[in-house]
């Protein structure tokens, strides 16, 4: 999970790895993210060695590619902007994959005739770093390059106050990218934290391009404010809060920790789909009406192997949208919610990956961009699992994160 568990999230930038010149472009790009995050010389050349062989192994191994750059977030108060407590960087390919993933990491071990040192460098110089490949599926590669300045002091205080709030057990990642040539993106996601729980909200401002964007983010805003409230009265103040924008979809999930309980509301075309848990229940616009299963069979109960969709309300918030409708489901140990907007497919089945449900939930975002994007919009994916469970993952002792 995140250092930061409250706050809007940074976009990805996007590079394609199809070229030798590619890799240089890559590195300038990350480069300016750590700029941003005041990375100090030794975690700049870190992250440069990162980008270098992340890349030069797509070339190497698929010939085509693409690396996401974004900076992390640490804490901020609610309304300001959140600081950088880091770079991500995550490499896409669909080449011929990874038959024994443990063994790729031994130094001196390679396909294509080079010392093979590549991912090893990669676990070595990172502070996280997460794997998913399989033979024929291609790879996703997800590093963390955090500051190790300064006695790391920064990185000690964010990771005891992330420790501190009621995320614990709970995986939050997404991948959001603006529409080609874009420089800012027309979809925004966020989280934000209170006592008892958390609030996710994924956000998709109509079109693209900043009007786009200042509805996405204003969505966001208006829910962070509020967090800890029901979905349906954030979506009445999300809807109040964009009348003056272009308008957005909006979904919003609201995890209550201490009762174990998502309560799930959301107006327009973002997909919302649901696993390891019983039925959803629907509740009626107001939360007076009596519950009744979002299949009209009330009180039945699901296999919590199951997979559920949950419908959002026609409408654009801010503009045309009408009372919220809310959905309630227990959060149960294996549970996972996935929410994504329209640039993303709907045919996706997490079934057609072995392990991938093992996977952190940011691994598992990427792997839905990389197969499904459109390309001719912005897309985002949000992934929540109740439990970090990890295939192959690595977390650098030296730094301080949460776990």
């Amino acid at each position: 999970m995140e250092t930061s568990v409250s706050g809007l999230r940074a976009m990805h930038t996007s590079f394609d790895i199809a070229e030798a010149s590619s890799v240089a472009f890559a590195r300038r790009g990350a480069n300016d993210a750590a700029q941003k995050c005041a990375l100090n010389e030794t975690d700049l050349g870190r992250l440069a060695l990162i980008v270098t062989e992340a890349t030069t192994n797509i070339l190497k191994h698929a010939q085509h590619g693409q690396l996401l750059v974004r900076e992390l977030p640490s804490r901020s108060r609610v309304g300001a902007q959140p600081g950088c407590a880091g770079v991500e960087v995550i490499a896409l390919d669909r080449g011929p994959g990874i038959t024994d993933v443990r063994r790729a990491f031994d130094d001196g071990r390679s396909t294509v005739g080079t010392p093979g040192t590549g991912l090893g460098a990669i676990r070595r110089l990172s502070d996280e770093m997460s794997i998913y490949s399989q033979p024929r599926l291609g790879t996703v590669l997800r590093a963390v390059v955090r500051s190790r300045g300064a006695g790391g002091s920064a990185g000690v205080a964010d990771a005891r106050a992330a420790a501190a709030q009621p995320a614990s057990g709970t995986d939050i990642g997404g991948v959001c990218v603006p529409y080609p040539g874009e420089q800012v993106c027309g979809d925004a996601w966020g989280v934000e934290a209170d006592q008892h729980g958390l609030t996710i909200t994924l956000a998709d401002g109509l079109g693209h391009g900043p009007d786009a964007h200042v509805a996405a983010a204003g969505a966001i805003l208006a829910v962070q404010r509020r967090a800890g409230r029901l979905p349906g009265e954030l979506m009445q103040y999300a809807h109040d809060a964009l009348r003056a924008t272009r308008g957005a979809a909006v979904a919003i999930a609201r995890l209550d920790l201490t009762r174990a309980q998502l309560t799930f509301s959301g107006v327009g075309n973002i997909a919302a789909a649901l696993s390891g848990v019983a039925r959803p229940t629907l509740v009626g616009g107001h939360r007076a009406n009596s519950a009744h299963s979002a299949s009209g069979a009330a009180g039945a109960v699901a296999n919590p192997r199951d997979n559920w969709q949950l419908t959002s309300r026609n409408g654009i918030v801010g503009h045309t949208m009408r009372d919220a409708q809310e959905f309630d489901v227990a959060w149960a140990r294996d549970a996972m919610l996935i929410l994504h907007s329209d640039g993303i497919g709907t045919r996706w089945d997490l079934s057609a990956y072995p392990g991938l449900q093992l996977q952190p939930a940011t691994v598992i975002a990427a792997v839905l961009y990389r197969d499904f994007v459109r390309g001719r919009d912005d897309a985002t994916v949000v992934v929540v699992k109740a439990d970090q469970g990890v295939h192959f993952t690595h977390g650098n002792p030296d730094t301080a994160h949460p776990a």
